[in-house]
């Protein structure tokens, strides 16, 4: 809650102003910080708190700014956490709990002031394997067979049991999930995102948007309720009796007597059978779906027809707050363009089209998101081996996917902001402060998060650069759910369908269709204002192409990602790249050679990368038998990168020494990385003269060279 940190100013930019020096900095805390790389939080000591509310009371302006922006932030994040969540496949009121912890967790002890974490849809399309009845970690038949599901008379039935199961197991795989960032920060991890190419994560955002696409598509189904009935109907005469029902649930019921299956069908089949004429007409079973009867049956789904007024008004919610969201900011940045177009599909549904009789799909149709404050609860599983074993590799995915969608977005946040020092404390920070949010979130039953790039970018752009700002926004956000969510349950499903359309435009990178293609297209993004001017203008222009290497390696990402998951993903696509790219420089070692008769001297002159991948071509270059008395091999233009090098140097001193007579063979090298491998690993070259040239003054140079025969002899102890 205290002023921008790191020297950075309201308007984005680096400051020079230096921090008043105080008894308290020099504290445990604040000295850790420093140390570490770590920004300032409240954990640095009353001075920081204190120096935040001077900081404001002077500077009203930026207080301005900071509570606007978060006002902004925390009513943009509403749809989007809704929307996440049914992408994920909980409870609404799951997915708006973990933006609240995320939020304001990160925002006091975050690694970047003005970053925004929440529910998002990195994570969310992971932990959707947890919740999938078929096809993911816990269905039906595993739960039953592990006893944690059961049938009994007044129990739900198996599938509703199974469904609050999984939910269970979501929340203790983000215990792990918690942890695991935790301890993946203390090994500083963020710093290993340097590896992941440019190539790699453009397949990340690209599979993560198609993904994101895919799961909008469900809003555009509606329940096939003759494909259940039918179900049930199985002498397909149009009319269910009561022993096709006690037939259908005596398989979701097997251990119930036959005087509890027939209490129980008793009790289900009189509630649907509403004119009580001795069976269940078509009608009668699709008059309400919350009846106990559609407990006995899948729910099967089937794509909304051009036939229905329904669809039509959906699409219109679709497209409307797609044009909204892109081309309000054209007006004003006041109000977020996502928060306009979700109330103009508000009011449109319920004060036009219904009144028209026609009635879309709200959030309430889908759950229920009224929840008083967070409740601490330990997840009711049975924890053994095998269900820790099930967990842990989405758990290990989750983790990694949020590291590094955390760490990509501080990045970003430090360009906007153009922070140009070290980041990689930050990095850290952030690893830790996500590991303990979604930590906090797994004990309070929620999804967790990670940050959110476009939130992140919308707060910053719009002045909040502070905790403030991020933290105001957490506490309005929880406001929300308190007392908002009845406005919440009204929203048409089809309006947040459309504004995650635009997040995955936003999203995907359009750009790699040029580096595939060797054309270039243009697309505007709203949330920048040189693109909201050519927004319009979508044209395409020659382009270079790329390496068809890299379109492989970005459509293999992609596609890797939609069928597994991101952190598979990253991991394959960095494994790929590192290989593509050893392949490709193993050609860059060129050996030349020269012989002086006089000293019957033969010099091999070694360039470029010496490495694993190409230490074989190098000794194919070498005729020892046929080489005169004394050899010379001069590394001065190449970089000894690895223990492949000094091996194969190795092995070409054995061999000279192997002669008869025995030839004699100097290595001569410049370079630091090579003087300190050689070091390293100087009493492998026992038959190898080493010689560094360039190494400094005459004595420094005679000194080094000495320790490389030492070295050479075998002398590493004495050194």
């Amino acid at each position: 809650m205290c002023p921008p940190e790191n020297g950075i100013t309201a308007e984005g930019n680096t400051s020079t102003a230096s921090t008043t020096e105080t008894p308290s900095t020099v504290a445990t805390v604040p000295s850790f910080h420093k140390k570490m790389g770590f920004t300032d939080t409240i954990f640095s000591g009353t001075w920081y708190i204190a120096e935040g509310w001077e900081y404001y009371k002077g500077n009203k302006i930026q207080l301005k700014n900071e509570i606007l922006s978060g006002l902004t932030v925390a009513i943009a994040q509403v749809p989007e956490s809704v929307a996440f969540s049914f992408v994920a496949g909980v409870n609404p009121l799951v997915g708006l709990y973990a933006t609240f912890f995320l939020g304001l967790i990160t925002a006091q002890v975050g690694g970047r002031p003005g970053m925004v974490s929440g529910a998002a849809g990195a994570m969310a399309v992971v932990a959707r394997i947890v919740m999938q009845a078929e096809g993911g970690l816990f269905d039906e038949a595993k739960l039953v067979e592990r006893g944690e599901i059961a049938t009994c008379v007044g129990c739900k039935s198996l599938r509703e049991q199974a469904d609050d199961k999984r939910v269970e197991y979501l929340f203790f795989v983000m215990w792990v999930v918690g942890i695991m960032q935790i301890l993946l920060g203390l090994f500083q991890f963020g710093r290993l995102v340097k590896l992941i190419p440019q190539t790699v994560m453009t397949g990340f955002v690209n599979g993560l948007a198609t993904i994101i696409f895919m799961a909008q598509l469900e809003s555009f189904q509606e329940l096939d309720w003759r494909k259940s009935f039918d179900y049930f109907d199985t002498n397909e005469d149009g009319k269910i009796t009561f022993s096709e029902t006690t037939d259908v649930f005596a398989k979701d019921l097997p251990t119930l007597t036959s005087l509890e299956l027939k209490t129980e069908m008793n009790e289900i089949f009189n509630q649907t059978d509403i004119n009580e004429d001795g069976f269940i007409s078509f009608s009668e079973f699709k008059h309400d779906e919350e009846f106990a009867i559609h407990d006995g049956h899948d729910e099967h789904k089937m794509w909304r027809t051009l036939g229905q007024g329904t669809l039509w008004v959906m699409l219109f919610y679709v497209f409307g707050s797609m044009f909204v969201v892109h081309f309000f900011p054209r007006l004003t940045k006041v109000v977020p363009s996502s928060l306009v177009s979700i109330i103009s599909c508000l009011f449109l549904e319920h004060v036009v089209f219904r009144n028209m009789g026609i009635e879309t799909p709200t959030v309430k149709d889908m759950a229920s998101v009224k929840g008083g404050l967070p409740v601490f609860k330990i997840p009711d599983i049975d924890l053994d081996s095998e269900s820790f074993m099930i967990c842990l590799p989405t758990a290990i995915s989750l983790a990694l996917v949020g590291i590094i969608e955390s760490v990509l977005t501080l990045q970003l946040v430090d360009e906007i902001l153009e922070d140009i020092s070290d980041s990689s404390g930050r990095c850290t920070q952030e690893c830790l402060a996500q590991g303990v949010a979604n930590l906090m979130s797994a004990m309070f039953q929620s999804m967790g998060g990670d940050a959110m790039i476009g939130q992140s970018t919308i707060n910053v752009k719009s002045g909040g650069v502070g905790r403030l700002s991020t933290t105001f926004a957490a506490i309005m956000f929880l406001f929300f759910i308190l007392a908002l969510s009845t406005v919440i349950e009204l929203l048409p499903v089809a309006a947040l369908t459309g504004v995650l359309f635009m997040v995955v435009i936003y999203t995907f990178d359009w750009s790699c269709i040029g580096l595939i293609s060797g054309l270039e297209l243009k697309v505007g993004r709203a949330n920048d204002e040189e693109a909201i001017k050519e927004a319009a203008k979508v044209r395409m222009m020659k382009a270079g192409r790329c390496r068809w290497q890299d379109s492989v390696l970005i459509v293999m990402v992609t596609v890797v990602t939609v069928w597994t998951n991101l952190a598979i993903a990253v991991i394959i696509g960095v494994i790929l790249a590192a290989l593509l790219y050893a392949w490709d420089t193993s050609d860059h070692l060129k050996v030349t050679t020269s012989v002086n008769v006089s000293s019957c001297t033969k010099t091999y002159t070694v360039s470029g990368p010496f490495f694993f991948a190409s230490d074989r071509a190098f000794k194919n270059y070498f005729t020892t038998s046929a080489d005169p008395q004394n050899v010379v091999i001069d590394c001065t233009a190449a970089i000894l990168h690895d223990y492949s090098a000094i091996a194969a140097l190795n092995s070409l001193g054995e061999r000279y020494a192997s002669q008869a007579p025995p030839k004699s063979c100097v290595v001569k090298i410049s370079d630091e990385t090579s003087r300190a491998l050689v070091r390293l690993h100087g009493s492998r070259l026992r038959n190898v003269k080493v010689e560094i040239e360039g190494g400094g003054d005459g004595e420094e140079q005679q000194e080094n060279n000495e320790q490389m025969m030492l070295l050479a002899a075998g002398g590493e102890e004495r050194l």
